[in-house]
């Protein structure tokens, strides 16, 4: 194997930088305007790559130029060169924003985006996407994401976004079970812990919405939201549910929505980025996800 040692072979990549653009320009003044330098620096680059390869590439008439011979060789090298490497690295710079990093909470994860995130998945086209579920606020949002699925009153400081869906809060249980015309005070009330303040349970909807025929029935405490949808899911009881979040359970025949006017919560599901990071091909991808309008 041939040892390549570009370093004594070729001569600094600025200086080509300086020559090509000084070469298309065939002018300092605005090869200077292009690469954002003085006139002088651009001279100088010139004058040292000259002394490198022990050849005049310029004949210099004021700050118009012509170039040698050799200088004409080496600004057609020089410039398809450097397309090469541009377009290289622009290949490169392209395939690592070919994918995509989203966060939630974990049931909006489960019953949401991860079902979206499924069916774009089996598109053609599609580019890798990850998925991060916490319901622990600060584990999403001090992380690098390019959008995450924010669940609140408003949009954090800090942060741009847009609405995704306004929040109501039903109560929900598996077809099966409502087939049975059963007694809803006979129903068991699927429950969860509350982790955060503006978590809704079944004493909170009950208070807030005054839903009697619900205050005496039997209720169970199974730890996590999930649990308490999938119990809901497999005809143990009444869960409590955001029709919008859960609508490929609902579609799927899995879920369905107890008659009665819906809690609105005041609360919203957004879609955030950090401010000033969202680019049009970000953008873009998370319109074919189909979570951006």
């Amino acid at each position: 194997m041939v040892m390549k040692n570009y370093r004594r072979t070729l001569p600094p990549l600025d200086y080509l930088l300086f020559f090509e653009t000084v070469a298309r320009h065939k002018n300092f003044t605005r090869a200077a305007e292009e690469l954002s330098v003085s006139q002088a620096a651009v001279s100088k680059r010139i004058k040292f790559l000259e002394t490198w390869l022990g050849v005049e590439l310029i004949a210099r008439q004021g700050r118009n130029v012509d170039l040698t011979k050799a200088g004409h060789k080496l600004a057609a090298n020089a410039s398809e060169a450097l397309e090469y490497l541009a377009l290289g690295i622009g290949q490169l710079r392209q395939g690592a924003h070919d994918k995509l990093s989203l966060a939630s909470n974990i049931a909006v994860s489960q019953f949401w985006l991860t079902p979206q995130v499924n069916e774009y998945l089996l598109s053609p086209h599609a580019v890798p996407v990850s998925v991060t579920a916490s319901n622990y606020e600060a584990d999403i949002l001090n992380q690098d994401h390019d959008a995450i699925v924010y669940y609140g009153t408003d949009i954090p400081s800090g942060w741009e976004g847009e609405v995704l869906f306004e929040e109501l809060w039903q109560p929900l249980a598996a077809p099966s079970l409502l087939a049975q015309d059963p007694d809803p005070a006979q129903l068991t009330l699927l429950d969860f812990d509350k982790l955060a303040l503006k978590w809704i349970n079944w004493p909170d909807f009950i208070e807030l919405t005054g839903a009697a025929e619900h205050a005496a029935g039997p209720r169970v405490n199974l730890g996590s939201y999930g649990s308490s949808l999938d119990a809901a899911i497999r005809g143990k009881g009444i869960a409590l549910g955001c029709p919008d979040v859960l609508k490929y359970e609902i579609e799927a025949g899995r879920l369905a929505p107890l008659a009665g006017t819906p809690l609105k919560t005041g609360r919203t599901y957004f879609l955030i980025w950090q401010s000033g990071t969202l680019s049009q091909h970000t953008r873009d991808l998370l319109r074919d996800v189909g979570i951006a309008a």
